[in-house]
């Protein structure tokens, strides 16, 4: 084989690859269902005749937040090849966006039926229901501290937001951190650039968010840090369009950054 065809068939290769990735992926907005079992409730979602696993009820310190009953929901997520559970395919990993808008439709309640269980998830609190300390809502691990303190430099902090919503409470530890990080290091500037975004769907127009949901985002991230204590002439905010969607964790476009620009430090006085 020369160069040329060689060439040629890495390229389809590669192509065929990007496909079967694509393929995988399925944003789609449907009414949640949620379904009983022996174990915990367990919420799907129907597209196009199928069934699909979200994730089941917990509290809002989970990385799932649940949906709601009287509200459709957009889901982005990969096709797994796990087991189906509670008798949907699993969507794996999935963000799930609770729609603003009320929809009387979405109402189905699914009995517990012995087929479908939820072995992984017991019913009640575990012995450790709390979650822990070092896990951000909806995020990484925290940061362990530092075993030495170093000069404070420019440092970005990061927050999602759902669908068509400025509200970022499952973040409220990030922010803090960000006000915390401000304070410490005598903060010159703390510059917030939020996004408004769109979701490339699976079958059908990109859905875009409402036109001001950027604004909003910045400007109740202004008001938040300014009620944490930071000097509103500090805060820095705009507002953008984010880059078009392509269907693969377009979930990442809807963010606000969060740059800490550290000051002048006070000067230290050598101990005697």
């Amino acid at each position: 084989m020369n160069r040329k065809m060689a060439a040629v068939s890495l390229l389809a290769l590669f192509s065929a690859g990007a496909a079967q990735a694509a393929e995988q992926h399925l944003n789609f907005v449907s009414c949640p269902i949620l379904r009983d079992t022996a174990t915990v409730p367990c919420w799907l979602s129907e597209y196009k005749g199928e069934l699909y696993y979200l994730g089941i009820q917990q509290d809002a310190s989970a990385e799932f937040y649940p949906p709601f009953l009287g509200h459709k929901v957009l889901a982005e997520g990969v096709v797994s090849s796990e087991p189906r559970i509670c008798g949907g395919i699993v969507l794996k990993p999935v963000k799930i966006s609770n729609l603003p808008d009320l929809d009387p439709s979405c109402n189905t309640m699914l009995p517990a039926e012995d087929r479908y269980t939820v072995p992984f998830a017991p019913r009640g609190p575990g012995p450790n229901p709390r979650p822990s300390l070092n896990r951000r809502p909806g995020g990484a691990p925290a940061a362990a501290p530092a075993a030495a303190k170093a000069p404070p430099t420019k440092t970005v902090f990061t927050v999602y937001y759902d669908f068509d919503t400025d509200w970022a409470n499952r973040w409220a530890r990030v922010l803090g951190e960000a006000a915390t990080f401000a304070k410490t290091s005598n903060a010159a500037e703390v510059q917030v650039v939020a996004y408004r975004a769109s979701v490339k769907m699976s079958d059908g127009p990109d859905f875009v968010e409402r036109k001001e949901m950027g604004e909003r985002r910045a400007k109740r991230l202004e008001q938040t840090f300014a009620e944490l204590g930071l000097p509103r002439d500090t805060i820095k905010v705009v507002w953008k369009d984010a880059k078009k969607a392509d269907g693969l964790e377009d979930y990442k476009l809807r963010r606000a950054e969060i740059t800490v620009v550290p000051g002048a430090q006070p000067a230290t006085t050598a101990s005697r």
